[in-house]
């Protein structure tokens, strides 16, 4: 008998699966959503949106079972070479979606994988663009559509072909392309459309932060402990773990956890393992035991890589790995109304009470527990060094904060960093810190974070060697670089773009367009530039650290005169940038930009002493505006010889106007004395005169002597 197979006279679109006990169960399904009308290739009346001229979204049609938490999903359909059944997921502006990893996606060719058809930024009813993905739509029904509670009681047999197989080999290819999924779980699993699950489908992974809306029962223990939007990256071990509890949840009959939350269902796993407390109830024999025992593995270096699933798929019998337990104490630390014997839990809730924390430490009742009752001397030997880090920046103001946040790394070193509101692993700092700015929420609160240096606290208490450790640690050094220069390109602006590479520009003045690039923004520049509210300027402290994180050489060289006091010259930094952009990207003309970037030129005209050349200049400018050739523009007032011969003729004319105005102030003067007013010039007149008639009659004298008759010798 087949494993899965259709119920009696079955409901269309109902899937139904053969239990371990022999009964035929069905799987909720989503009700089919009612076909779009064609295309038309443009704007409809509906208010369908268009994307990339030869997809519709159909705003107006969701497919609830698609989505992705925040994100949404409808119904697409292209046209053309494009499929025509295709499904769109809107991003949401606070979440950064994976943009740089599309390529790689889109690179995988597996059946069981959701294909990428298209990305990119779209015009959407709100006025503003937001980033999509579009998939095209062989996903089918999902495997369960409430994960998070009971079981299916799927057989072996089943989720070994149907299942495990195509799962883990998507999971080797996108190993080979440097992508980590972190949204396995079995409502993101699909039967891909068929009424016999022959083949499951693992759902996108790219709309979202990496493990944002993966449930707590789905992630590691040190991750369900983080907040969702720092968790960071992850790795392929994450996945893994990820698929033995998709596993476990699809094949078991009871759920032992039922009806806990989320820091229950940890403390469970902490204190039984992962396995038992997934599977206390259920009892499996054979092969499938050892993988969900390989997978399960709450310590990383105890649990099944990739490589060994596959070596396991193949027959091959793996020894198990024993299973390491955390230590705990022998008996419990009294915090906060509460019994702790393990740190990592004890380190998790310390911010719940920092002052009685502060008063553990200084009492010394919590030393004294890590060395008698725990008696572990790594532990003991961070917690010292903890005290020590703390007390360099005093006991004033913010001591507090800063010691339950080292505590915390002591007691927990592979778990998240938490400092007040913050709940972060360290390369979740770049998402964290992007959805706080946009959520506008308390961002001083990131700054002292960095200005703390938590890091390499976290760094060198991990028991592991921390994977490109060297960059981690420079990321977090040039944030409080940044921070500590306050002029145009640094700040908390640069801070957001140098930890957060997938972050759209957050200007205000092109906040309707999603901008991921230099060439982005010139082209919502050019968008901008016809509408009659756009700004006085282009640029911002958003939009300038921005481009200065994408591309150094686009705005670095002019990063002086942006910050200069003279309007001219910032205004002309402005001017060059742009055209910088413009010509090293080898970008179409933007008469646009053009024609907004002449009417902000005053201030330059008025550089040039001579009124001639001013309205040459202007007039040159003018005529180019429409061949929208930035370059070309910038040229005319960047040519140092048309300067230095301004200012040549400007130095002569204001020697010559100088000396007129001493000749004048000479006059004055003059004339001012009535009384010898041109007496002096009178006597100089006629001794000239006198002299004149004198040399006069001397030639005449002398025309006389010799030439009225007198004779030579």
């Amino acid at each position: 008998m087949s494993d899965v197979t259709a119920q009696d006279e079955p409901t269309k679109g109902e899937v139904s699966v053969e239990t371990a006990g022999g009964e035929f169960v069905p799987i909720p399904t989503a009700p089919p959503s009612p076909p779009p009308a064609a295309p038309t290739g443009k704007l409809t009346l509906s208010g369908d949106i268009v994307f990339n001229e030869n997809i519709t979204i159909y705003a107006g049609n969701r497919i609830p079972h698609y989505d992705k938490g925040p994100v949404k999903a409808y119904v697409a359909r292209g046209a053309g070479e494009i499929p025509t059944g295709l499904f769109a997921l809107i991003c949401e502006d606070h979440l950064t979606p994976r943009t740089l990893k599309t390529g790689n996606y889109a690179a995988i060719i597996n059946p069981s994988f959701v294909p990428l058809v298209a990305s990119g930024p779209v015009m959407w009813q709100s006025g503003r663009e937001k980033y999509c993905f579009i998939y095209e739509n062989k996903l089918g029904n999902p495997l369960m559509v409430n994960d998070l509670s009971g079981g299916r009681a799927l057989k072996p047999e089943l989720v070994m072909n149907a299942i495990i197989k195509p799962v883990i080999g998507v999971l080797a290819d996108m190993r080979d392309k440097d992508i980590v999924h972190g949204n396995i779980r079995p409502a993101n699993l699909f039967d891909g459309g068929s009424r016999i699950l022959e083949r499951a489908v693992l759902g996108e992974c790219l709309c979202l932060p990496t493990g944002y809306f993966q449930p707590a029962l789905y992630e590691t223990v040190d991750r369900a402990m983080t907040s969702p939007i720092g968790r960071g990256t992850g790795t392929i071990m994450d996945d893994l773990y990820a698929f033995g509890v998709t596993l476990a949840v699809l094949m078991r009959h009871f759920d032992p956890m039922e009806g806990l939350s989320d820091e229950e269902i940890t403390e469970r796993k902490m204190e039984e393992g992962s396995y038992v407390a997934l599977l206390s109830r259920d009892r499996f024999s054979g092969a499938i035991l050892e993988l969900l025992r390989g997978l399960l593995q709450d310590e990383e270096s105890q649990r099944w890589t990739l490589d060994e699933v596959l070596q396991w798929m193949d027959g091959r019998r793996l020894s198990p790995k024993q299973a390491v337990r955390k230590s705990k104490a022998n008996r419990p630390l009294t915090f906060h109304g509460g019994k702790y014997i393990r740190p990592e839990l004890l380190a998790r809730d310390l911010e719940k009470n920092p002052n009685e924390a502060r008063h553990l430490v200084e009492s010394g009742e919590m030393e004294q527990w890590l060395a008698r009752a725990l008696e572990n001397k790594m532990t003991m030997a961070r917690y010292e060094k903890a005290l020590t880090l703390a007390q360099e920046g005093g006991k004033g103001s913010g001591y507090t904060e800063r010691l339950v946040t080292r505590l915390g790394i002591a007691l927990h070193p592979e778990g998240p960093m938490r400092y007040k509101s913050i709940n972060i692993l360290p390369d979740g700092i770049g998402t964290a810190l992007y959805e706080a700015f946009m959520m506008k929420r308390d961002v001083q609160t990131f700054v002292d974070f960095f200005m703390c240096y938590f890091i390499t606290q976290w760094v060198d208490s991990q028991d592991y060697t921390v994977p490109d450790a060297v960059n981690l640690v420079g990321r977090y050094d040039g944030a409080r670089a940044f921070l500590r220069q306050k002029g145009l390109g640094n700040g908390l602006e640069r801070c957001i773009y140098a930890l957060n590479t997938e972050a759209p520009c957050l200007s205000e003045k092109i906040y309707k367009y999603y901008v991921r690039s230099p060439e982005d923004m010139m082209r919502a520049f050019e968008k901008l530039s016809s509408q009659p509210n756009r700004p006085a300027m282009f640029l911002d402290r958003h939009s300038i650290a921005f481009l200065s994180v994408k591309d150094r050489k686009n705005i670095d060289p002019y990063m002086h005169d942006m910050n200069a006091p003279e309007q001219y010259r910032r205004i002309l930094a402005e001017v060059k940038v742009l055209a910088t952009i413009q010509k090293r990207s080898n970008m179409e003309k933007f008469p646009g930009i053009a024609k907004w970037m002449l009417e902000n030129l005053e201030p330059v005209y008025e550089r040039f002493h001579d009124r001639e050349l001013r309205d040459e200049i202007r007039k040159k400018a003018d005529r180019l505006q429409e061949t929208g050739d930035l370059p070309k523009i910038v040229l005319l007032f960047d040519n140092p010889e048309i300067y230095q011969e301004d200012n040549l003729n400007f130095r002569k004319a204001m020697r010559q106007y100088h000396d007129l105005e001493t000749e004048y102030v000479d006059m004055e003067r003059e004339l001012g004395n009535e009384a010898t007013y041109g007496r002096e010039t009178g006597h100089q007149a006629a001794a000239f005169v006198g002299g004149a008639i004198a040399f006069i009659a001397l030639l005449i004298g002398g025309f006389t002597l010799f030439g009225g008759g007198v004779k030579p010798f």
